[in-house]
Formats: C-alpha cells, structure tokens, sequence
C-alpha cells in the first residue's frame, strides 16, 4: 500500500501524521470511512475554483476508462461453479439452526457461541470470550459439530478453506458472486439472440463480482470498473466522476452531465465526447438541458467495415438521401421523394426496443431508375430508408461538426481529458484498485481525483499571483 510506505520513508508525510506509526489496518479503515465525504470534497474545490476566477465551466470534456479491479483475471466463475461450490458448503457446514442449539466452541455456551460468531466481523465486540474464540481457527476437525464429521475421512476439495470461518467467508463471497450472475444471466436472456452469450461465458471473479468482465486497453480479458470523468477544458480540473460496472460509454453522458450540474448548479454549455456517447436519445436529453454536444459520429461501423470487405456489394448511403421536412420524406440522388411506409419496433444488441419509420419509394421510380443496380439489391422490391424519432438532433450534430469552429473547439479534448486518464494511470499508479467491491473502487477514484484538483488548484492560486510577462521590445529594423 502507497499510504503505508510513505509513512515510512517520506518524511513529509511523516510530519503530517506527527510521527505516528500507522497500521495498514488503520490506512484501510480510514479509506473505508472516508469514501462518503470524497464527492463533497471534490465539489468544493471546484466551487471555490469558481468564486475566485479561475474558470467558468462553461466546456466540460467527458471521457471513461477501464481500470482493472482488484481480482483474478485467472480465476474467474460461472453460475454453475457457484451453485456446485455453494452445495458443497451447505453440506459442511451447519445450518443455522443446529449453529443456534450446539456450541461451536467446545466449553461455550449458545449465547457465548453467538458472541463469538459476531466477532468474526466486529473483533471488538467480544472481548469477553477472545480465548475462545481462538478455537475457531483451529482446523475443521477440532471446531465442526458432529454433523460435519464425515470429511474427517472424505478430504474436501482444494479450493474448500480447511477452518470453519474461512468457509463461511467462501460462502458469503460465492452467495454474492450468484446474485451478479443470476442477474446478469437474466439481462442476457432478454438481449437480441445474435447477441447473446452462452452460458459458459458469463464469468464472474469471486474476489469483486461486481467488477464488470471486459478487455482492457491491452486486449487483456478480466474484471475491470468503468471511470467516467468529466474535466473542465479551461483549467483541467476535474467537475464530476463516477465508477460503475457499465461494459460502454453509451449512457453514460446524461447522467454525468446531471453530476456535473449538482457541482457547478447548472449544466455546462458544451461538452466534447467521443462518438461512443453520441446517440440519438441522449442528444434529445442534451438539447432539452441546453448542451451543445461536439462528437464525432459513426453511422454504423459494423455495416461499414463489412462494405470494405465486400465493395462489390456496396450500396448507396444512406448520407445520399436528403431529409426534406417540408415534405416529411427522403429525397434520393435522382430527385425521387421517398415517403412514410409504416412504424417498426426494431431490438438493441442489449434487448430494449426502439421504434423506427420506414420511408420507401414508389415502385414507378424504382424500375426506371439508371441507380437500381446499386441503391437496392432486389428485384421486386423498392429502396427503403429508416429514420429514428430522434435523428433530427443526429443530422443537427453532423452539421455542426463540419464547421471549422467546432473542429477547432474539438481539439481541446485530447488535451484535457485524455491526457488526465494518461497522468492518472502512468504517475499515480491508477492502473488498478487496491481495493475489492465497487465502493472501495470508488474510493480510491475519489482520493486520487482529489489530489489533482487539488494540486490543480494551487497552480492556478499561483500562476493567477504572477505580474503578466513583460513584452519584448522588437529591434529596430533600421
């Protein structure tokens, strides 16, 4: 741990704790008790940013990235591993009620039984029996009831802990590690059918189930949490983050622009994301809150990497059709109007369901037209273009990116946010959670989000002081 090594060598962080010498078990009770307050804390560095002039934060620049949790990337699990492991357990161990009538301290009473049962979590509240309790750790043989007799002579399996507390511990992880699964089985089930997953590859880590299973920015298969950060483009500080268990950045704008708005008390004017944010919903969203969104945009990256395969195939875009308001329809390259055919329910990869409009052309057009060959590929039937309720704010954002404006106003984003996750991950050992479950990721994520702005913040106190550089004098040319 950094925090327990810089109280040993750093003498700076000596003087701050005043020459005491802190346990690790105290540096983790501290991180645990302290991540409720991180977002405060980071909320009043950039309000103090703020009132003393140092930014308006007006452009904010989202961005998320994948840190890899505290967990095996190895040892990962599937629901049919846990419900066997889980069975195994139950039959070793007592159920709570023969736990309730014998004592699983030789020499305890029921209630001792119990106070000692309570300080396996909570080590302070049984004082009164820690001689006892000590029993526990001895292996299974000395501290099972008769119940568990058997395995005396029937060896349990290598992953099984040999000490009554450590297989209570196993199952408390692995009942945690089946609800993630059954739920993540049940969200499969719902997605589209060329989307879905077998049963063998939904895995999980025991160590943090929660942490989503992805690949990482090295193509490294294994549990990992999403850090989205939006950065203030004017002053690099840090306006809001987040960590979450989502395998996308999709969704995650409108949330962390709502973020950003309990922060600052109101949304920022602009917010550069890459095109994984930009959709036709949440640009909706963003237009209703007053945000101008500046992303790239990628009609269909699928459909276009497999036109590159096959470019005999290849059709006419639909960036070739023109939407025409006026006349609620598409306008093909040869002056054709394509008008409203029906109203489909089309399924997401995730399986939610979204409508879609068909625009078609008339049959009379189609047959004469000298584009057949390329705009469709059937002989019978006629060329259709989809439209989404929300394409409008897609057409407006495509628009606006071909301005030289946006472009320029674009280029900030590497700038700020991008190079953040690189200081992040390449200076403050951000490359993995040294904590296990999402809300010890989170604390970390905080603490670490918290030292920049405040560090950021002492540049600008002190680069705001500074008299303005002199100008030099130009040389005479005579």
């Amino acid at each position: 741990m950094q925090w327990f090594q810089d109280l040993q060598e750093n003498l700076a962080a000596q003087w701050l704790t005043f020459g005491l010498s802190v346990s690790k078990t105290a540096l983790y009770e501290f991180r645990d008790r302290v991540e409720p307050l991180l977002r405060g804390w980071l909320d009043q560095t950039v309000r103090t940013a703020i009132r003393e002039g140092h930014t308006n934060a007006t452009v904010g620049s989202l961005d998320g990235t994948y840190v890899a949790a505290n967990s095996s990337r190895h040892r990962t699990v599937t629901l049919e591993t846990v419900d066997g492991r889980l069975a195994q357990l139950d039959q070793v161990l007592p159920s709570e009620e023969e736990r309730a009538a014998t004592p699983a301290v030789p020499g305890a009473t029921a209630g001792e039984s119990a106070a000692c049962e309570a300080s396996a979590s909570e080590p302070a509240a049984c004082e009164a029996y820690s001689c006892k309790a000590s029993a526990i750790e001895q292996p299974l043989t000395d501290a099972v009831p008769t119940a568990a007799a058997p395995l005396a002579t029937d060896p349990s399996p290598a992953w099984m802990s040999r000490t009554v507390r450590g297989r209570k511990q196993q199952r408390r992880r692995l009942r945690r590690a089946q609800q993630v699964l059954q739920m993540r089985h049940a969200q499969n089930a719902l997605r589209r059918k060329d989307k879905r997953k077998t049963a063998r590859q939904i895995r999980t880590s025991l160590g943090d189930p929660q942490a989503v299973m992805g690949r990482d920015k090295l193509d490294v298969y294994r549990p990992l949490h999403n850090v989205q950060v939006m950065s203030d483009v004017k002053t690099d500080m840090v306006l809001a983050y987040d960590v979450n268990g989502s395998v996308s950045d999709s969704g995650q704008l409108v949330p962390m622009l709502d973020r950003t708005r309990d922060v600052i008390g109101r949304f920022p004017h602009v917010v550069l994301v890459d095109a994984g944010y930009a959709n036709g919903p949440d640009l909706a969203a963003c237009d209703l809150r007053g945000v101008t969104v500046l992303a790239p945009w990628q009609e269909n990256s699928f459909s276009e990497a497999r036109a590159k395969k096959q470019p005999k195939k290849q059709l006419l875009s639909k960036e070739r059709f023109v939407w025409e308001p006026e006349h609620k329809g598409y306008r093909c390259p040869q002056g054709k109007l394509l008008v409203f055919a029906k109203s489909i329910k089309k399924q997401k990869a995730n399986g939610d369901y979204y409508p879609l409009d068909i625009y078609q052309a008339p049959p009379a057009d189609c047959v004469t037209c000298p584009l057949r060959s390329r705009c469709t590929q059937s002989s019978k039937r006629t060329r259709t273009v989809q439209r989404q309720p929300d394409e409008q704010f897609i057409e407006q954002l495509k628009k606006r990116m071909q301005t030289e404006d946006a472009k320029s106003q674009y280029g900030q984003r590497c700038r700020t946010v991008e190079r953040r996750f690189a200081d992040l991950k390449s200076h403050r050992n951000f490359q993995r959670m040294s904590g296990q479950t999402p809300e010890r990721a989170r604390a970390q994520t905080g603490l670490t989000l918290l030292a920049h702005n405040l560090v950021t913040l002492a540049a600008l106190r002190v680069s705001s002081s500074l008299p303005p550089p002199a100008e030099i004098p130009k040389k005479d040319s005579g």
